[in-house]
């Protein structure tokens, strides 16, 4: 998970979220002040991204042949994994991962970048559809992640491109 504090905000992309476009973006090596140190802040950001979306985007990218199935299977987990419960406060707004690039454009001349894998599912999709038995989450879990997403994307402010410059970009 991808956390930066520039002093006007406090961002947060999880994996699979733009979190390393957001770590090429701030240029920074401390990419991680803490989640609490996020719910505190006075004016944090989430990139939100839709969890189905995020569960097919992490089988794409783990479920090539490298390593061992443990592996992959680990990795996907920590990759989709629900967290959305972990927002316990109100005050956050977002940015709609669906276009993050107008906020950070990417560019294929960064440092390390991951692989884009440009998921985006029909909204019949759901959770049960493409849930894979893991380690650190229920389908349960996923369907809650679900509920949660639909109501943060239909009911928080967004951060208008304009102010996400004025807010990241050093005068």
């Amino acid at each position: 998970m991808f956390i930066c504090n520039n002093g006007n905000c406090a961002v947060m992309a999880n994996l699979r979220c733009g979190s390393t476009n957001m770590f090429n973006y701030f240029e920074t090596v401390e990419i991680n002040f803490g989640l609490q140190g996020w719910l505190e802040h006075h004016n944090p950001i989430v990139v939100l991204r839709n969890p189905i979306d995020r569960v097919v985007s992490s089988l794409a990218f783990f479920w090539r042949d490298e390593g061992t199935p443990e592996f992959r299977l680990a990795e996907f987990a920590r990759h989709s994994s629900p967290y959305l419960h972990d927002l316990t406060i109100n005050n956050f707004r977002i940015i709609d991962f669906n276009i993050i690039e107008q906020y950070i454009p990417r560019k294929d001349t960064v440092k390390i970048q991951s692989v884009r894998t440009d998921t985006r599912c029909h909204p019949f999709i759901t959770a049960k559809d493409v849930y894979v038995p893991n380690p650190l989450y229920t389908l349960e879990d996923l369907e809650r992640c679900v509920e949660t997403y639909k109501d943060f994307i239909a009911n928080k402010e967004r951060v208008t491109v304009d102010e996400w410059k004025e807010l990241t970009i050093e005068k």
